[in-house]
């Protein structure tokens, strides 16, 4: 196969599926061979991201798992990696050296589309998992680009991880009630102008309410569009 990229996924399957789907919608094709050419590796039982992030003395290092699947997937010679997993992203610098093969960066770009549409100086909630609040996965680029960034309170917090781990990872269920809740909290008691969803869980959330409210940015949507764009341009 000739062209082609290669999708790290699994983390969470469900939330890749839904990557896999804003892909295929994001492409122009009327007939089969207008597709795209990718590898999708569904690697699920890599061991979780933000429980090691949030207790690396206890919890088994994802890494390892990560670095075999890139060093693996590297001798297909795939035109780029995609890594659909945010708080994955914690590791970015060590799989990028990796391998010579680039990888998307999904908190970048998302931070690109804040920038594209909001002024300098806006207010930027970040939701996601505990580890990618605590670690700050995206605020270097967020504070870089001139915005101010929001974290949500303890409180808003535990909202958040009751949403992605016990309703959506956990039971496969969509919380709309609690979704939005999480939302209004962030836009009315954090004053934030813009919300950016840093966890594919919540993605699922927002294909699911079809990406209705334009002040909440989907990086996972963000990435399935660079993808495209990328691959066509290999193509």
């Amino acid at each position: 196969m000739e062209h082609f990229f290669t999708v790290i996924g699994g983390m969470g399957t469900i939330a890749t599926e839904v990557y896999i789907k804003m892909l295929n919608r994001s492409t122009l094709a009327i007939k089969d061979q207008e597709y795209l050419n990718y590898i999708l590796v569904n690697y699920a039982t890599v061991p979780d991201r933000s429980s090691y992030i949030m207790d690396p003395e206890h919890k088994e290092n994802p890494l390892p798992h990560l670095l075999d699947t890139i060093e693996t997937q590297a001798t297909l010679s795939p035109e780029f990696f995609v890594l659909t997993c945010n708080t994955a992203h914690y590791f970015y610098d060590q799989l990028q050296e990796a391998t010579r093969i680039p990888i998307l960066h999904m908190p970048k770009l998302a931070v690109e589309k804040v920038s594209a549409d909001y002024i300098k100086g806006t207010r930027v909630g970040i939701i996601g998992t505990e580890g990618t609040i605590k670690n700050k996965i995206y605020d270097p680029f967020i504070e870089e680009a001139g915005f101010k960034v929001i974290h949500p309170t303890a409180n808003i917090q535990k909202k958040v991880s009751h949403l992605i781990f016990d309703k959506i990872k956990n039971q496969n269920v969509l919380d709309h009630d609690l979704y939005h809740e999480i939302l209004d909290d962030m836009f009315q008691e954090m004053d934030c102008d813009v919300i950016l969803l840093g966890c594919t869980e919540l993605s699922v959330m927002e294909e699911a309410e079809n990406q209705s409210n334009h002040h909440v940015i989907d990086p996972q949507f963000v990435l399935a569009q660079e993808t495209v764009k990328r691959a066509l341009a290999y193509r």
